[in-house]
C-alpha cells in the first residue's frame, strides 16, 4: 500500500511540475509580446513624447526644458531650408566641346568670352571664363530672377525713397518718389532703359516682402536683396560671384565671371516674363498712378536701325561702367536653337555687339545652321 501511495504521490508531483513549465513558458510569452508592443508604440511617437516616456519607465524624472533641449539638438542635425525662400531648381549643367580656333581669341575685343549652346547644353568657346570681371548692369538679370521669384506680376508697388540711394551718373527709368506701379511694369523699367532707380524700387519692394516688414529701412533691405541675390547665384551654380546691391554699380566686392553670368542667364531666359522683357525694344506704358512712359531697350542688337542689328536676337542684357567695360549678355534663336553669348570688358561701345555676332555664328555653324549678320566697319 505504501509503494502505491508513494507513485501516486510521485504521478501527482511530476504532474505539477510540468504545469509549472508551461505556466512559465506562457508567461515568458505575454512579457515578451507587452515588450514588443510597449517598444513599438514608443518608435510610432516623437522623438520628445518617447524620449518623456523612456524616462518615466526607466524611473528617472526630467524635467520638460531638458525635452525640448535634446529635441532640438536632435533637429539641428537636418538643417531646414527657410520656407519661404525662393527655390532655383533649374542649376546649370553642361559638357565642355570647345571650338578650337586659335584666331578666335584675337578677333574679340572683350576680354571675357563665352558661348553656350543651350539646346544641347555645352559650352563650345570660353576666353578668361572663370577669372574675375565686373558684372555692371548685366548684374539686372539676376536682380530680376530674384524680384520675379517674390513679388506677383500685378503686384502695385510705391516707388520710395530708395531711389535716392543710387549712384551719381546711373542710368535711369525716370521714376519718381510716390508713383504707383506694377512689379511687371519695374521689371520693363529695369531691363530695358536699365533704370538703377527700378532696381532699387524691385529689390526693396522684394526684401521688405520677404521679411514681412513694410517698414524696413531702404538700406537694410538692400542688404537683404543682395543676401537673397547671393544665395540665388549659389544655388544656380554661380560659385564664383559676388553681389552687393540690385543695379550693378561698381563696388569691388560686387563681381562675377563671364561663365556664372552664363549660368545666371540661361536661368533668367527660361522665365518666361523675363525672356519677353529683354526680348522687347520699346513700349509704352501707363503707371498705375496715371504717368505714361516710353523706354526704349538699351541693346542695340534689336535696334532695326543699328548696323548691328540682328532679326535673330532675342534678348538680353547691356552693361557698362569705367571698371567693367562695354559688356552684353545675349541670346540668338534660329531653326529652334538657342545660342546665348557673353562678352565682357570690351573697349569699344560696339565692339561687344560684334564679339556676340561672332560667337552667336560660330556656334549655329556646329548646329550647320546659316547665321548672317553686316560686318563691322572699320571705321
Amino acid at each position: 500500500m505504501k509503494v502505491q501511495r508513494n507513485k501516486r504521490y510521485a504521478v501527482r508531483k511530476r504532474k505539477n511540475y510540468t504545469a509549472l513549465k508551461v505556466t512559465t513558458v506562457l508567461l515568458t510569452l505575454l512579457v515578451l509580446a507587452a515588450g514588443t508592443i510597449f517598444v513599438w508604440s514608443l518608435l510610432k511617437t516623437d522623438p520628445q513624447t518617447a524620449s518623456t516616456e523612456l524616462s518615466s519607465s526607466q524611473g528617472s524624472v526630467e524635467s520638460k526644458a531638458d525635452i525640448k533641449v535634446e529635441s532640438s539638438e536632435i533637429s539641428e542635425d537636418i538643417p531646414k531650408r527657410d520656407p519661404k525662400l525662393p527655390d532655383y531648381s533649374n542649376k546649370f549643367k553642361y559638357t565642355e566641346k570647345l571650338i578650337k580656333d586659335s584666331a578666335l581669341s584675337d578677333k574679340l575685343s572683350s576680354e571675357y568670352a563665352v558661348l553656350y549652346d543651350t539646346a544641347n547644353d555645352i559650352i563650345l568657346y570660353k576666353k578668361n571664363a572663370d577669372a574675375k570681371c565686373y558684372p555692371a548692369s548685366t548684374t539686372k538679370l539676376l536682380t530680376a530672377i530674384v524680384a520675379n521669384k517674390i513679388l506677383d506680376n500685378d503686384e502695385v508697388i510705391t516707388v520710395g525713397n530708395e531711389i535716392t540711394l543710387i549712384g551719381e551718373d546711373s542710368s535711369v527709368a525716370g521714376l519718381e518718389v510716390g508713383q504707383k506701379l506694377t512689379a511687371k511694369q519695374l521689371l520693363y523699367a529695369m531691363l530695358l532703359p536699365s533704370g538703377n532707380d527700378a532696381a532699387y524700387t524691385i529689390a526693396v519692394a522684394s526684401a521688405r516682402k520677404f521679411k514681412e516688414n513694410d517698414k524696413l529701412p531702404a538700406k537694410e533691405a538692400i542688404e537683404v536683396f543682395a543676401e537673397l541675390m547671393n544665395d540665388a547665384a549659389t544655388e544656380l551654380g554661380a560659385e564664383h560671384s559676388h553681389f552687393t546691391n540690385p543695379d550693378g554699380f561698381h563696388d569691388k566686392n560686387h563681381y562675377t565671371t563671364a561663365l556664372d553670368m552664363v549660368k545666371i542667364a540661361n536661368y533668367a531666359k527660361s522665365i518666361p516674363l523675363i525672356s519677353e522683357i529683354c526680348g522687347t525694344y520699346q513700349i509704352t506704358e501707363k503707371l498705375k498712378s496715371g504717368e505714361e512712359f516710353y523706354w526704349v531697350n538699351s541693346n542695340k542688337l534689336l535696334n532695326q536701325g543699328e548696323d548691328c542689328y540682328s532679326e535673330y536676337a532675342d534678348g538680353m542684357k547691356t552693361g557698362f561702367t569705367d571698371e567693367a567695360g562695354s559688356c552684353v549678355i545675349s541670346s540668338f534663336t534660329k531653326n529652334g536653337k538657342t545660342m546665348l553669348t557673353v562678352a565682357m570688358n570690351s573697349p569699344e561701345l560696339y565692339g561687344k555687339y560684334y564679339d556676340t555676332l561672332i560667337l552667336a555664328k560660330l556656334g549655329f555653324k556646329q548646329n550647320k545652321i546659316d547665321f548672317s549678320y553686316t560686318e563691322q566697319s572699320e571705321e
